[in-house]
């Protein structure tokens, strides 16, 4: 349970009797009015005991407390009561007076009595706070970009406060440092310019610690942020944290100048509310874009790999501009046969239809064997397995899939041909190999594009150059990871466009597995 605080301020005789008194509660003690001030600005003191002497002017030291600190309670320790004390004492907002020498037994019920008036008050003065701003967190949770939040802050605190200086810093991770975001009555290219690093002046004590701060004229010397206080126009300011689940992402800067106007214990309040709402708003539209952002990059990703791929590709969180490593995988290179002459006799939109109708098959067959399209070359197709997730069973994934590849064309083939004698001619050529590839983004920035470069890609499509009649022709590296799984026969020797040494080649007669 959070302790309450008293604050006594009295000459040091007859002290130890008062703590006594009050030992259920936190007590401090000073002697002055200055001295009261400090304690007040150190501690959230709730109820202030104040002695009126020769050398204590009780009155004066509560009124100037209460200037600074509005919703402060007291109760006035006097040797003589009078009429004209007790009206003025109770219009400077007293909540009791006790005649010295104070007897504890009423001591103690004077301050329970303040304690629960002053409960009472807060909770007034909370309620009546909280309504109006019900409609300000309505608004800041309709607003869909960061800049409509920050601009919907700024507008509610000058309505709230009047202030016409205001300066939002958000934290950027990257340069460690706060900058503003949004501001009003600063020039803009000092705005621009602004960098504090945690810790640093004002607002980045109140980054580090969490806490807002208040500073008036008439206190700001004897504070912990004087040496920071640069602006002498400045009569009043408030500087308040924006939190989101304990975490800090920034600070408003709200000051007063020109005016005798003084922020108040209760405007640092309303203040916080307000930049928790922002930051709520602050969240939400944050989370709307971090998954706009998923599901553009999901859409970009399902273009060229099957849908589960690339839900693994974005829970990894991988940078995709740093992807890039040499790996094992499987490639697939099919060619559609005789397409050239198709080009010349048949109209552009049914070479488009069939066209479709050819990388419809092939794109759903490659996806639902886990592999990857890497890209559409005209009338071919480049895909690969095994990455960019890892796939013990690659080999076997890409040689099923160029089965039921062969499979759906043969039968697409029929209902062309059914339609027009053009597409009598028109084979597919398939090649598989398997090895190491350079497997990443190749290009820049600006046009990414992700791809698989090496010896074994050439070597796939030469394969597919070279295949007719349906037929899928395999490497001794394919042969070797899924002889088991298929029955394969050996082709012979063929000498590769490009491809220095003779190649022993596989293919498989039937669509039957073992």
């Amino acid at each position: 349970m959070k302790m309450i605080i008293l604050l006594v301020v009295k000459d040091s005789a007859s002290v130890a009797r008062l703590r006594s008194a009050l030992d259920e509660y936190t007590v401090l003690f000073c002697t002055g009015k200055k001295e009261a001030v400090q304690m007040c600005q150190e501690h959230e003191v709730a109820i202030v005991l104040v002695e009126d002497s020769p050398r204590i002017n009780g009155y004066e030291t509560f009124v100037t407390l209460r200037e600074q600190f509005p919703v402060l309670s007291g109760v006035l320790l006097t040797s003589s009561v009078e009429n004209d004390l007790l009206v003025a004492s109770f219009s400077a907002g007293f909540s009791g007076i006790l005649k010295m020498p104070v007897q504890a037994e009423h001591l103690r019920t004077m301050v329970k009595q303040s304690i629960e008036r002053k409960k009472l008050d807060d909770e007034n003065v909370r309620l009546r706070t909280l309504l109006p701003l019900y409609s300000l967190g309505e608004q800041f949770l309709s607003s869909t970009t960061e800049k409509e939040v920050l601009e919907g802050l700024l507008e509610s605190v000058a309505e709230l406060t009047g202030s016409s200086h205001m300066s939002i810093l958000l934290y950027d991770e990257k340069q460690a440092s706060l900058h503003i975001a949004a501001s009003r009555g600063m020039d803009k290219r000092l705005a621009n310019s602004v960098r504090i690093a945690k810790g640093e002046h004002i607002a980045g004590w109140v980054f580090k610690h969490g806490k807002p701060v208040i500073l008036n004229k008439e206190d700001q010397e004897t504070t912990i942020f004087s040496p920071f206080l640069k602006r002498a126009e400045i009569v009043s300011a408030i500087s308040c944290p924006l939190i989101i689940r304990d975490n800090i992402i920034g600070v408003l800067n709200i000051s007063q100048t020109g005016t005798d106007e003084r922020f108040s214990e209760a405007d640092k309040e309303v203040i916080s509310i307000v930049c928790g709402q922002a930051a709520m708003a602050l969240e939400n539209v944050r989370a709307l874009r971090q998954v706009e952002e998923v599901t553009r990059t999901r859409t970009l990703l399902e273009q060229y790999m099957a849908p589960e791929v690339a839900q693994l590709l974005l829970v990894r969180e991988t940078e995709l501009m740093e992807l890039g490593d040499i790996r094992k995988v499987t490639i697939l290179f099919a060619d559609i046969r005789n397409f050239t002459a198709l080009v010349q006799q048949l109209e552009l939109d049914r070479l488009r239809a069939f066209l479709n109708d050819f990388f419809n098959i092939f794109t759903d067959t490659i996806f639902q064997q886990q592999g990857t399209v890497d890209k559409f070359m005209g009338d071919a197709v480049l895909a690969m397995f095994g990455a960019p997730i890892a796939n013990q069973n690659a080999t076997f994934a890409a040689v099923n899939a160029a089965l039921m590849i062969k499979q759906k064309f043969e039968k697409i083939h029929r209902q062309w041909r059914a339609k027009s004698d053009v597409f009598r001619n028109i084979d597919l050529g398939i090649g598989i190999t398997s090895g190491n590839v350079f497997l990443g983004n190749v290009g820049s920035s600006r046009r990414f594009d992700y791809t698989v470069i090496g010896n074994e890609v050439n070597i796939a499509q030469r394969l597919a150059a070279e295949s007719s009649h349906c037929r899928i022709y395999l490497t001794q590296s394919v042969r070797n990871d899924v002889h088991h799984l298929f029955h394969m026969e050996r082709w012979g020797e063929m000498k590769l466009r490009g491809i220095e040494e003779p190649m022993v080649v596989y293919t498989i007669p039937a669509l039957e597995k073992l």
